[in-house]
């Protein structure tokens, strides 16, 4: 059930691209799943996701309720990118190797702080997208 919350919450913050992954029969399953099993781990260097780890062990729920957040903002962050794209092929491909290799910890810092702000702008997203507030 967190891929179906994840793009409802993408869809409340960018639903041009939420449309644009839509129209290209991108489904949220084929490139979320990993996220939310693997905890992002994939998706970035070691040292980077122990940051990110250390913040979902500091952060009430963190691993249950805080990791939708960070996901929809780690999402969101490459929109840019993922709308210039045209086809499913070109969206997979970019979406199953995002450029993180370099990232450091302030770019976690930052997509921890972001994420954050949208936990705090949809304090109970994760009722509120399942549709039980």
């Amino acid at each position: 059930m967190k891929v179906h919350d994840l793009r409802r919450l993408v869809n409340r913050m960018d639903g041009v691209m939420d449309a644009h992954l839509e129209k290209n029969v991108v489904e949220y399953l084929q490139f979320s799943f990993r996220w939310m099993n693997n905890l992002l781990m994939r998706e970035m260097p070691l040292r980077c996701t122990i940051r990110l780890w250390d913040t979902y062990l500091s952060e009430p729920n963190g691993f249950s309720h805080f990791h939708l957040y960070v996901c929809a903002k780690f999402l969101t962050k490459w929109a840019k990118v993922i709308k210039s794209l045209p086809d499913f092929q070109a969206i997979m491909l970019f979406l199953q190797s995002l450029p993180t290799s370099r990232w450091t910890d302030d770019d976690i810092a930052e997509l921890v702080s972001e994420a954050f702000q949208l936990k705090c702008l949809f304090p109970k997203a994760i009722t509120a997208v399942a549709g039980t507030t």
